[in-house]
């Protein structure tokens, strides 16, 4: 009984159809074979036709009723059962429609089907301009089965790193499989690990040529000083005293570099607040005083913040290292058109000779960093006034 009521509804009333005339049939040979010849021979022709009539009248009627009551219960677990699962087909419409991922569906030919908002904001392609399209198009080499990221080419002619998931979807019997692509982002990913990479590498690099080597110093000075102690007194002091200074710049140095090391969590209550506690902590490590300047409703773009998180935290370790500054003031403000972002860090220290000196490698990083997304990266300083770095980056 089971395994016929898990068989589809068509089936069932099918054999139905095939099943009940007999049983009737054959129900009714028996009734006037056995039963009408029964009630005939006690209780006489009366009494047979009263029967043979009640009989007739009862059977149709009650077998056609309860097929009926059958048949309407079956139809309304159906009915129940299409609503719930349209429901869930409207729900994962609207999941797909909506999710920041790019969802795309391929036929047989890897030919693009299907198409979501979060492929159009990742591609630039509206779902009229890619439906049909080859999905080389975007996908120049189609990825193995063991890879699970890739790059992909938007509409302007950028290229992109993404993770992706591919799946095959079985369809009906007799047609070929979909497949699905799964694509995200991970531009701003691939960013946060070469800010790490680039961090680590100025850490090592700030305490070869700080710490390491004032430390050197301090030793050979202390070596000097005791070696005059009992006869030049006096240049003892002095070392002393230039000891101390030194040490202390050093201790300095060694909390910047412990602030350095601590992580910028922006992923839990946002970039911007992140970005401003870093910055008035690292300002209160520093002794300076700090403005910042953001539009109240100011929204960066995921892959940008990387970036600018990494702009401003090189310019304040120049800063701290070589502007000698009191006051800081760091500006984001888009454009008239809202299609740039503009970053500005300004500060009050010593200044330097700009246009003779193309910076270290920490200004030459962050050089690069902005011409790769086509931005323009600029430093405007003179001697005594102070510096302004100045970014431009295409939102």
């Amino acid at each position: 009984m089971s395994i016929w009521s898990e068989q589809p509804l068509q089936v069932r009333v099918r054999q139905l159809r095939f099943v009940l005339p007999p049983v009737l049939i054959l129900l009714v040979v028996g009734y006037q074979l056995g039963f009408a010849r029964l009630v005939e021979a006690i209780y006489g022709h009366a009494g047979h036709y009263g029967v043979e009539i009640g009989f007739y009248s009862l059977i149709g009627p009650l077998v056609t009723w309860l097929t009926l009551v059958w048949m309407e219960r079956q139809l309304t677990e159906k009915e129940i059962l299409e609503t719930s699962v349209h429901a869930h087909e409207q729900l994962l419409a609207k999941l797909t429609a909506f999710s920041a991922d790019a969802i795309i569906s391929l036929d047989e030919n890897n030919t693009i089907t299907s198409w979501n908002r979060g492929a159009e904001y990742m591609f630039g392609y509206t779902a009229a301009e890619i439906l049909q399209q080859p999905l080389r198009k975007i996908l120049p080499e189609l990825p193995s089965a063991t890879d699970t990221e890739t790059t992909v080419i938007t509409a302007d002619g950028r290229r992109i790193p993404v993770s992706f998931t591919q799946t095959k979807i079985a369809a009906a019997a007799d047609e070929p499989p979909i497949t699905s692509l799964i694509l995200r982002d991970i531009t701003a990913q691939r960013e946060r690990a070469a800010i790490i990479e680039e961090e680590r590498a100025r850490i090592a690099r700030d305490l070869h040529d700080g710490v390491a080597q004032t430390l050197y110093f301090l030793a050979l000075n202390a070596d000097m000083a005791s070696q005059q102690l009992s006869s030049n007194p006096d240049s003892v002091a002095d070392a002393l005293r230039n000891i101390g200074q030194k040490a202390r710049a050093a201790i300095q140095d060694v909390r910047r570099t412990i602030f350095s090391l601590r992580p910028l969590d922006w992923t839990t209550g946002g970039f911007l607040p992140a970005m401003k506690r870093f910055v008035h902590e690292f300002a209160e490590q520093a002794g300076w005083r700090v403005a910042i300047d953001l539009p109240e409703t100011l929204a960066i773009p995921t892959r940008l913040e990387p970036t600018i998180f990494r702009l401003i935290q090189e310019s304040l370790n120049n800063v701290a290292k070589h502007a000698k500054a009191s006051r800081v003031r760091i500006t984001i403000q888009p454009d008239a058109s809202a299609s740039t972002l503009r970053l500005t860090i300004t500060d009050d220290g010593v200044g330097f000779s700009a246009p003779t000196s193309n910076g270290g490698l920490g200004i030459q990083q962050m050089k690069q960093r902005v011409l790769a997304l086509n931005g323009d990266f600029s430093i405007d300083s003179q001697p005594g006034q102070g510096t302004i770095v100045s970014v431009s980056l295409p939102v």
